[in-house]
């Protein structure tokens, strides 16, 4: 009995340390467009993350941000290696708005 509770207490500790890098449930608060680059600020959050716009999902990406914040929607953010709001200028992977 007690291998299992153990067993369970590092699945609970795992599940939290490979949710880092996702963000529930944020509001966009502004959105920074430059050349190849798009910055973007999520509620809560205290530094920048981008988009770079060198190909057409990243576009697609940054389309999807501007209408979740012209709309008011909340959006669940995934970031690349393991990064998260809290790292200066992450890179994310995707964007999914919540309707």
């Amino acid at each position: 009995m007690k291998k299992l509770l153990i067993l369970l207490v590092f699945l609970f500790l795992s599940d939290t340390v490979f949710a880092y890098n996702r963000a529930s449930g944020k509001l966009i608060e502004n959105i920074r467009v430059r050349p190849m680059v798009a910055f973007v600020l999520f509620e809560g959050c205290a530094n920048y993350t981008k988009i770079y716009l060198t190909n057409d999902y990243y576009k697609s990406m940054l389309s999807v941000a501007l209408t979740a914040a012209a709309a008011g929607k909340k959006v669940e953010v995934v970031f690349q290696n393991n990064a998260s709001c809290a790292t200066t200028e992450a890179q994310i992977e995707y964007i999914d708005v919540k309707f």
